[in-house]
Order: C-alpha cells, then structure tokens, then sequence
C-alpha cells in the first residue's frame, strides 16, 4: 500500500505517468470505491444535498468520460491506469479539501477565513486539473497543455450538467 501511495504521490507531483500503477480492473473498482467514500464525505462536509445521487452522478459521468476518451483515440488498454490516477489524485487531495470546508465552516460568517479558505480550494482544484491533464497528456501520448485542457473541459462539463441536474448549488 506504501508504494502505491507513493506511486499516486508521484503521478500528482507531476514526475512520473501512470504506467507505473497495476493495469487491474480489481485496482479500479477499489479506487472507484475509496473516490466514491471521499466523494461522500466531503459532500456531506459541505452540507449538500441528494449526497447519493450527486456521486452517483460524478462516478459514472467520470468513468464514461474517459472510457469515451480512450476509446476514441483507441487507447482503451490504457484505461485501467488512467482512470485509478485521476481516482487516486483525487484521494490524496481529498483530506485537504475537507480540511478547507471544515476550517471554513457552516456559517460562512468570518469573511477573511472564507476568502482564503476559497483561494486555497480553488489552487488545489487547480492542482488537481493539472495532475489529471498530466494522466491524460502521457495516457494520450500528447502535451501537458493539451492534457490539461480536457481535464478543465471534463470539469466545467461536469459542474453544468451537476447544475443542470441538481440546481446552482451543485
């Protein structure tokens, strides 16, 4: 477990690509469902709503996505790999975006804690988006900009249709 925790480490600091994790379906599951756990929590954390039905949501439009995405560029041997680093990414920055919602807090009401609390989500979203271009630029054999750029479509197209489905709080 050591090593594949470092292995993720590796992958979000950008050093190394994905082939360095188990190309298992068993691995994938496993990932789906510790993204899933972290999905909850940190949904329930931040008092959303329909918790089941939003990660539901994220799952499944996650794994379709890139399973299109390979597929399309025929590269579905890859998938295995890609989608437990995007899952495993997620998972190691998970506890700090639910550090950040806590230190935020329900009430919303001490302005100078929510704006850092906000700029520092926001830089480690960014973070994230820049990991999983980093996953997609080596899984599709093309740049960091380019990779990055469909992580960034994967997200707003991700939110607009979370909005569209379970209104602006999504």
């Amino acid at each position: 477990m050591k090593v594949l925790l470092s292995s993720l480490a590796q992958i979000a600091l950008l050093r190394k690509d994905p082939s360095i994790l188990p190309a298992s379906y068993a691995w994938v599951l496993m990932f789906a469902l510790a993204y899933t756990a972290a999905n909850v929590l940190m949904a329930w954390v931040d008092n959303a709503d329909r918790i089941a039905a939003r990660t539901a949501f994220d799952l499944g439009l996650s794994l379709a996505f890139f399973w299109l995405l390979l597929a399309l560029t025929r590269r579905t041997h890859r998938f295995p790999q890609a989608i437990s680093a995007v899952f495993g990414i997620y998972l190691l920055l998970a506890p700090l975006m639910i550090g950040l919602l806590l230190l935020r807090g329900p009430s919303k009401a001490n302005y100078g804690i929510w704006v850092l609390t906000t700029a520092a989500s926001t830089l480690v979203m960014i973070w994230y988006l820049l990991a999983v271009g980093h996953v997609l630029r080596s899984t599709l054999d093309t740049g960091l900009v380019t990779g990055f750029a469909i992580a960034v479509t994967w997200a707003i197209v991700t939110v607009a249709l979370a909005q569209r489905l379970f209104g602006a709080a999504a």
